[in-house]
């Protein structure tokens, strides 16, 4: 890699976290699970487990990002106006600190849910596993609750339909498409592109932190 301009170095120690993350994920993909054709399955790690810790870890790498902007990032619903009604689940809420109720919490929590009212949220961040078609709906749904910084975020998606899947993205209302790593159709093979997570890290500072 070329030498770095000034104003870049910290952004690319700022996204280690997403290069480790993308290394970690890559090694869960061994772990599947498989279907003996009687309705029972075996394996190592649910795809719901596996899910719950890319989000986790994407919050706490968005934390670290947001620390000096005044933000809360959890896992939760958005309730709007009104108290009586709940977006679809978000794996990531960007939103003002505090929050309306909180689920587990205490002094050792097994996961923290909360609930934060629509005034007080900034963004979303949806996360996805490997990603090859746009979920359309999402973004208007939260939309409904005043949310229009919708960002989306996979594991992984092919290299080759990058391009299309961000496009769709931004056309749904997203704020743009960002992975962990690129897969290219060989499975012993894939990309972890340093200045594709620079970006996601320029985008959450430049809409949160600015």
């Amino acid at each position: 890699m070329s030498a770095l301009p000034q104003s870049s170095r910290f952004a690319y120690l700022a996204t280690r976290e997403l290069q480790q993350l993308a290394t970690e994920l890559q090694k869960l993909k061994e772990y599947v699970l498989t279907s003996d054709g009687k309705g029972k399955y075996q394996g190592h790690i649910l795809g719901f487990v596996k899910g719950l810790r890319i989000s986790a870890k994407l919050i706490y790498f968005i934390r670290k990002c947001l620390s000096t902007a005044g933000c809360s990032v959890s896992w939760g619903h958005i309730v709007d106006a009104s108290g009586q009604a709940c977006s679809p689940e978000c794996d990531v809420i960007i939103h003002a600190p505090g929050h309306l109720d909180k689920w587990n919490e205490g002094a050792a929590p097994i996961m923290e849910f909360v609930f934060v009212e629509a005034l007080y949220v900034k963004g979303v961040v949806s996360c996805k596993s490997h990603l090859t078609s746009i979920d359309e709906e999402y973004p208007k749904r939260l939309l409904e609750f005043g949310i229009q910084n919708v960002l989306l975020f996979a594991e992984s998606c092919s290299l080759s339909n990058y391009e299309n899947l961000k496009a769709q993205a931004v056309q749904s209302g997203y704020c743009g498409l960002w992975c962990a790593y690129f897969t290219t159709g060989d499975p012993d093979k894939v990309i972890i592109d340093e200045e594709h997570h620079v970006e996601f890290w320029t985008a959450l500072r430049e809409l949160f932190a600015a």
